[in-house]
């Protein structure tokens, strides 16, 4: 009869260790069924995306000018990595035409971005490594380059829309022509992605960026309407906002970009 007492202790912390042992093991099954749901979200979307924009612009008269603009946009989705890759190539000639002869005036841009996200056992927390080289004759600032790493996360993403965000640490280096003044630091980069779909024929999308550190301090937004003409030609418009405080003294601050372009969608 002494070791009742004993007999009950043990078999209530038995009922207590396989009760836990059980809360356990159903948290673990709602944390996998989560993963998998959005395992399964992933699996919906084009293992790989490519579309090509053209955009021309031509005036004639006492100054010639003529615009291009070239951009590729792609989307690469595997299990455990989710990359964007971007480049973008701008350029101006004036052709200013004199008495005897014409000058010619070229002015350009090019801009190339990669983003690497790496999928946590939360598939929409994710670890980032953003890249991004950026020489923009247009407001003087040349070899502008950018390394992040941080965390990033896609808050929702549903059938017709989609929201993602990332912060992180990181370096970046610039140069001013104007004054010739170089600029490296290390920054803080933040961005913001919205996409919505309007049925299967148009779609709208947001960015925002920024970095900031000790004298480097700029930001983007980027607003963007498409539609569909044919199954893969999409008409599209967009405007691109610029918030940049390295500058020279002499030059705004502010500068703006609006485009029309035809978009090709190769994959």
């Amino acid at each position: 009869m002494v070791f009742l007492p004993y007999a009950a202790m043990a078999a209530d912390k038995a009922s207590d260790f396989f009760r836990n042992l059980s809360q356990e093991k159903n948290l673990l099954e709602a944390l996998y069924s989560k993963s998998r749901e959005q395992a399964e979200q992933d699996n919906d979307l084009k293992p790989f995306t490519l579309a090509g924009e053209i955009g021309l612009l031509n005036t004639t008269g006492n100054t010639d000018t003529s615009i291009i603009k070239f951009a590729v946009e792609s989307n690469h989705e595997m299990t455990s990595w989710s990359n964007r890759y971007e480049s973008q190539f701008l350029q101006r000639t004036n052709v200013i035409r004199g008495v005897n002869d014409a000058d010619r005036v070229q002015t350009g841009r090019i801009e190339i971005s990669a983003q690497f996200d790496y999928k946590l056992v939360q598939p929409n927390s994710r670890l980032f490594a953003y890249m991004e080289y950026d020489d923009n004759e247009f407001n003087r600032l040349r070899d502008q380059a950018t390394l992040v790493m941080g965390y990033s996360k896609v808050a929702f993403r549903h059938e017709k829309s989609e929201f993602r965000y990332s912060i992180g640490p990181g370096y970046s280096h610039l140069r001013q022509t104007r004054n010739n003044r170089t600029i490296e630091e290390m920054i803080v980069r933040g961005t913001l992605y919205y996409n919505i779909n309007f049925g299967e024929n148009a779609r709208f999308r947001q960015t925002l960026s920024a970095e900031l550190g000790q004298e480097i301090s700029r930001a983007q937004a980027q607003s963007s309407l498409s539609a569909k003409l044919f199954k893969k030609l999409a008409l599209k418009v967009s405007v691109d906002l610029f918030v940049n405080d390295n500058v020279a003294s002499q030059d705004s601050i502010l500068s703006t970009q609006t485009s029309i372009s035809l978009v090709y969608q190769f994959f």
